[in-house]
């Protein structure tokens, strides 16, 4: 009989060289960014707000936080103020952002640039925030316009996917995070996003009328969805380069670290149609059942990056996904009882996920010698006592 926890468990536990690993960990990364050396120098104006001593993980969190808590106000607040919801979302993504480049700056103030937590933190928020607003944006578009496709809204949300799985992955192969020019690049999908919210805040009943349906269809998604698949190609290429032109190697990478990917993809497109009727009230369930184990996945690949684990564990990754398969069993054999399994998925896969980063954070901060993930590095309070 086989034993999932043990399964699970065996892909999270650090050896001897994953330590080591993690103990000689170095980020390197390239930001082809248009926007970012403008932004930077309006984020730097809050990090006087940022105490000297503390951990930049929890400036990370402090971020992640604030977009949580907008996330659950603007799905409590269920009255017809759709500007007031996006003005609050929109306010929250520039305070995350703000913290996002801050506690960059704050890792190098109490050198833990290169901490491997700083790179858990940093990359798994950024991750986590790309999922809520993604279903954010659907969601408020949905309340906005009731008939709105559930298969457009889970392309939107595929297409955030791939942009940002694509770099993760290549990070993972070639040593080296490279955020491209572009929609899927961080800075300007991010800055593009506020903007969005910011002009839904001052006149929502903008995405009702056809023009705006037109553009969302004809430009934004195919934007979208072309950026995407640029990333997709580009990361490829990159994973070719490094295998030095060895096709079955790059194949093997690929099918080891997009396997994750591909699973959700497919499990949405077995999903959404069983799910078209519940979709129209119960949006927000239909679409974190996807988005927990695409995050799930994630967080499992900057583990394998930061460790320099050349054995990804794609089936630990794939039973750390399976929850999503429970309301797709569901619709096609039992639908009576899909709402009621669509929320024990949910309750799974948060479980597992939370789980994961609990274990794995414990793991990762002993090998480093760091008593909590929100404490500074023990060699930088040394020194700063010494002197």
């Amino acid at each position: 009989m086989i034993n999932f926890g043990m399964l699970l468990n065996d892909g999270l536990l650090l050896d001897d060289n994953k330590k080591k690993a993690l103990r000689n960990y170095k980020y390197a990364g390239e930001d082809q960014s248009f926007l970012a050396p403008f932004m930077y120098k309006l984020w730097a104006l809050f990090f006087i707000l940022v105490p000297k001593r503390i951990s930049p993980n929890l400036v990370t969190s402090f971020g992640l936080i604030i977009v949580l808590l907008a996330f659950i106000l603007i799905h409590i607040n269920t009255s017809d103020d759709n500007g007031l919801n996006c003005l609050i979302y929109g306010i929250a993504l520039f305070i995350y952002q703000t913290a996002d480049a801050l506690d960059g700056m704050q890792g190098k103030r109490v050198h833990m640039y290169e901490n491997a937590t700083t790179e858990i933190f940093d990359h798994g928020v950024d991750s986590i925030v790309t999922s809520l607003t993604s279903i954010a944006t659907i969601t408020r578009l949905t309340h906005i316009d009731k008939h709105l496709s559930p298969i457009y809204s889970v392309f939107v949300l595929l297409t955030s996917f791939v942009g940002f799985h694509a770099p993760t992955y290549e990070h993972v192969v070639t040593r080296k995070m490279r955020f491209q020019s572009g929609p899927c690049n961080p800075t300007e999908a991010l800055v593009g996003m506020q903007l969005i919210y910011l002009i839904t805040a001052i006149y929502p009943l903008i995405w009702t009328s056809e023009k705006s349906k037109l553009l969302l269809m004809i430009i934004i998604v195919p934007i979208l969805s072309f950026s995407a698949i640029l990333c997709f190609i580009s990361s490829l290429k990159q994973i070719y380069i490094h295998h030095k032109g060895v096709l079955s190697m790059t194949i093997k990478s690929l099918f080891r670290g997009y396997s994750p990917l591909f699973f959700v993809i497919i499990c949405a497109f077995f999903y959404i149609p069983c799910v078209s009727i519940l979709y129209k009230e119960h949006s927000l369930i239909c679409l974190l059942a996807i988005a927990i184990p695409w995050n799930y996945s994630i967080y499992r690949t900057i583990i394998a990056e930061i460790t320099n684990d050349k054995n990804f564990d794609i089936l630990g990754v794939l039973i750390g996904q399976c929850p999503i398969l429970l309301p797709i069993f569901t619709a096609y054999f039992m639908p009576s009882f899909l709402m009621i399994t669509l929320i024990i998925s949910i309750i799974l896969s948060g479980f597992l996920y939370v789980y994961t980063i609990h274990f794995t954070l414990t793991e990762v901060c002993h090998a480093l010698s760091m008593k909590h993930f929100w404490t500074v590095q023990a060699d930088f309070e040394t020194k700063r006592k010494i002197y």
